[in-house]
């Protein structure tokens, strides 16, 4: 049986932003980052991810700026819900 824990790191910023966005989101406090004006885009969120060593990424539902996705992170099938504007992303375990 599989037992979906949240990861302790449940917000990871969204770091690496693509070349389009020279400015890099300021930093507030440990692992909070400042929210953005321009939000990223689709595809930027899936360059981001692909940086950050996820794979096989779908969407599986957006509202606004909030995206549900699913991918693979080291072989492992994961959820992520992705804070667009904010930059930020929380990963779980799918099953």
């Amino acid at each position: 049986m599989i037992k979906i824990l949240l990861i302790s790191a449940t917000a990871i910023p969204l770091a690496f932003a693509p070349p389009a966005f020279a400015q890099i989101p300021t930093r507030v406090a440990p692992g909070i980052v400042e929210a953005q004006d321009q939000v990223l885009s689709e595809p930027e969120i899936r360059d981001v991810l692909e940086i950050q060593g996820y794979t096989e990424i779908r969407t599986v539902q957006s509202d606004g700026d909030i995206y549900e996705m699913t991918a693979e992170r080291n072989g492992k099938p994961v959820l992520l819900r992705v804070n667009a504007r904010a930059r930020r992303y929380s990963e779980r375990p799918a099953g």
